[in-house]
């Protein structure tokens, strides 16, 4: 086996005391051919999950490597944690990314990718299907996540890779970083952008195999049972692609603004039933109903009468 470095493994922590070691456990019993590192970044955890690094830190000195903070970087504003910490100490010609709430399953899953890179060059990254473990329910769901895309604008609709499956050239990773500068832009997420600037420039390559678990909390980055949380991951993935249709020029297919429109439509309507008429007015405005369905358009232009009729009744009581 030659020693140099082949994968590194980027592992994102906070407050996962009780995950961490499930997801470890799926690193450290990887079968490869090659070497590989363990880069685990924690956010100052207020739990044991730093603790349960430094153990096995002390049992594979050799292949895992924390980086431990003492103040958590996110609250400070940084959002872009792997580019700022994790992707300029990478040795591996390959990067592999997963959370510590999340584990994988299949031990063949690096060797699998890599013998796919090494042997397909014009392919800059491949990820796999996901299984889903609800921990509310604490069941694995009888559905995968992580689907096959057509192209950019199909990437562009929606997000089909699921971060914890995904092997990338370290060299295209640090292509992307330094054109986009992720650390300076204000997302509330740091992999789907990265997907699509891939999907842009490079192939990708999909195993419809399962390697992975993903764990479905009933709060994270991205799933909240608050709303204004929700909303602003909701917007700040409409900012990612935003974004992308103006640096590439694009004209993004009627599908797309269709699925823009589900989302504006989602917050207007509940925004409308709540009575906040500055929210809805603006999501009613945002919507473009010539890629609406004739009930949302009845709907959203019926809203300045509904807008009337509130500030009328809102009057006659200040009157009262």
């Amino acid at each position: 086996m030659d020693n140099s470095t082949t994968v590194t493994i980027c592992c994102l922590t906070y407050n996962h005391e009780k995950f961490v070691r499930q997801c470890l456990d799926g690193f450290i019993t990887q079968i490869t051919n090659f070497h590989f590192e363990i880069l685990v970044h924690d956010d100052a955890s207020t739990d044991k999950t730093q603790d349960i690094i430094r153990e096995y830190a002390t049992n594979y000195p050799e292949i895992i490597k924390p980086i431990l903070q003492k103040e958590n970087q996110y609250s400070k504003g940084n959002k872009a944690i792997l580019a700022t910490f994790c992707y300029p100490q990478a040795k591996g010609e390959y990067i592999a990314i997963c959370e510590g709430d999340d584990y994988w399953t299949d031990p063949y899953k690096l060797q699998k990718q890599v013998d796919f890179l090494q042997s397909h060059p014009q392919y800059a990254m491949s990820y796999t299907s996901s299984q889903i473990y609800d921990q509310r329910k604490e069941i694995i769901e009888n559905y995968l996540i992580g689907h096959e895309f057509n192209d950019f604008n199909d990437l562009l609709i929606i997000n089909r890779i699921p971060t914890l499956t995904t092997c990338i050239r370290t060299s295209v990773i640090i292509e992307y970083v330094n054109d986009i500068k992720p650390e300076k832009q204000n997302w509330l997420m740091g992999d789907y952008p990265m997907w699509l600037w891939i999907a842009y420039h490079y192939k990708i390559k999909f195993f419809p195999e399962a390697t992975a678990v993903y764990r479905a909390q009933t709060e994270s980055a991205s799933h909240s049972q608050d709303l204004q949380k929700q909303e602003r991951f909701a917007l700040s993935v409409i900012d990612i692609t935003t974004f992308y249709i103006k640096k590439f020029q694009i004209v993004p297919p009627k599908e797309y603004w269709e699925a823009l429109n589900a989302t504006y439509y989602h917050y207007y309507d509940i925004y409308i039933h709540q009575g906040n008429f500055k929210k809805s007015r603006y999501y009613a405005t945002s919507i473009k109903l010539e890629y609406a369905t004739e009930r949302i358009q009845k709907k959203i232009r019926l809203f300045p009468f509904r807008y009337i009729k509130f500030k009328i009744r809102k009057l006659f009581h200040k009157h009262l």
